[in-house]
């Protein structure tokens, strides 16, 4: 489920290398499944969850200082769409991990892969030629 795909690459290298991170972040959190319930993972997953948050604070600033830069036209709503992703991720890393840790997991990852793949894929690609316009 969790592996780059050149149909994600935007042609803006920053940016696909920033989403080929998050990537891996969900990689990690897929690879926990793999072992079912005999592994405790509450500190790793605690662990990735941060980062994961982390990691698109950092990419959506850049994005969004990339789209402000070239005066994206779509900015506000691909703006609303990060503050939902953040939100959501928030929501989820507040779970009860400890007693429910594949659960959680497992509603991450769902909503990371719609989410993310399809952001990229129909969202990022539309303000591809603002900041390719603009230069990188």
């Amino acid at each position: 489920m969790f592996s780059w795909s050149e149909n994600y690459a935007t042609g803006i290298q920053e940016i696909d290398k920033q989403h080929r991170k998050l990537v891996s972040i969900g990689a990690k959190l897929e690879d926990m499944l793999g072992t079912g319930d005999s592994v405790d993972y509450y500190d790793y997953i605690l662990e990735t969850l941060d980062e994961l948050k982390d990691y698109t604070e950092y990419h959506f600033g850049y994005e969004e200082k990339k789209m402000e830069e070239c005066k994206y036209e779509n900015f506000e709503q691909h703006r609303m769409e990060h503050m939902y992703f953040v939100k959501r991720i928030n929501k989820l890393s507040m779970e009860d991990i400890d007693s429910h840790q594949l659960g959680v997991i497992t509603q991450t990852l769902n909503f990371l892969a719609k989410w993310l793949f399809s952001h990229i894929l129909n969202e990022d690609k539309k303000y591809v030629h603002c900041i390719l316009g603009n230069k990188e």
